[in-house]
């Protein structure tokens, strides 16, 4: 969720609306905002980088119920405007499950409808910034309210970052 200003924002569709139970997610978080993001002064990039380097989701290998990794942010403070939690992750069966490793934090997900949007294939860190740039033009209609209760970002097993096509779902009423 970064870089509100710096890319032209193309418009944009959810490919679908998907109703989705609530789920938990096992990782690593920190609180920031965007415009910390914009100013080069964020924390998702470092997130990332102590996810791989740390091998957080080896560490929670034999409790992970789905492969891929996820980005959730929650805990909005005043909807996309102020802080949020961002938690890079993998989801796991429940939170009983990792109590004992040491520095991971966990979060439900609840239950939500969710309209999901697809990056375009490429650069994955930049095709996200499109596709965020693009969101926020989107939330600005009035038909298309979000909730804040939590949004994320899927990453399959499989994808490769130079290469990588994203999902980002969005919590909506």
């Amino acid at each position: 969720m970064m870089k509100r200003d710096k890319l032209p924002a193309e418009k944009i569709k959810p490919v679908r609306i998907e109703k989705r139970p609530a789920f938990t997610l096992a990782g690593v978080s920190a609180v920031t905002t965007n415009e910390a993001e914009q100013l080069g002064n964020g924390k998702i990039g470092t997130l990332f980088e102590r996810f791989f380097t740390e091998n957080i989701g080896e560490k929670l290998g034999v409790n992970i119920r789905e492969a891929g990794n996820y980005s959730c942010y929650f805990h909005y403070e005043q909807e996309d405007k102020g802080a949020y939690e961002i938690m890079v992750s993998v989801q796991v069966e429940d939170e009983a499950s990792i109590q004992n490793v040491e520095g991971i934090q966990t979060y439900t997900v609840p239950e939500a409808t969710y309209a999901v949007f697809k990056t375009e294939k490429g650069p994955v860190v930049e095709k996200i910034q499109q596709a965020w740039a693009a969101i926020w033009e989107w939330q600005q209609l009035p038909e298309n309210q979000r909730t804040f209760t939590g949004d994320f970002e899927y990453y399959s097993g499989d994808m490769a970052p130079e290469n990588g096509q994203v999902e980002i779902y969005i919590a909506i009423e």
